[in-house]
Parts: C-alpha cells; structure tokens; sequence
C-alpha cells in the first residue's frame, strides 16, 4: 500500500506503472504492487501540468530502457 502524505500528487498511471511527485523536486515510481521502484528529481518543477511532464517522459525512457512500447 502506497501512503501519500500531503501535498503528494499522482502524476502518472498506467497498466505497469504509476507515479507520485511529492509537490516539490522528487518522484517516486512504483510497479502495479505498489513497490517502489525508483526515484528520480527534477529542480523547478512549479505545477501538476509540469510534473506530468516530467512523469511522463521518465516512464518513457523506462519503457525504452526496458526494451518495451508506451503503454
């Protein structure tokens, strides 16, 4: 179980992944058993549209990484 403390957002979310952006510079990214899988930062990052970007382009490069597809 994933517990979100406040001012935590969940930017990203798809059938492997999700992402929660803690309103400042981290993310943390969990698999579909809400296991933490990885961290990153991202210095500036000043609204939910921002962090969805950034969210979105790690999980991106994830998928790459990992040899897969978008989902």
């Amino acid at each position: 179980m994933i517990y979100l403390q406040k001012g935590d957002v969940l930017v990203h979310v798809d059938s492997h992944f999700k992402v929660i952006w803690n309103g400042s510079a981290t993310f943390n990214v969990y698999d579909t058993e809400n296991n933490e899988v990885d961290c990153f930062s991202v210095n500036g990052v000043k609204n939910s549209s921002e962090a969805l970007w950034h969210a979105k382009e790690f999980i991106d490069n994830l998928y790459k990484e990992m040899g897969g597809h978008n989902v």
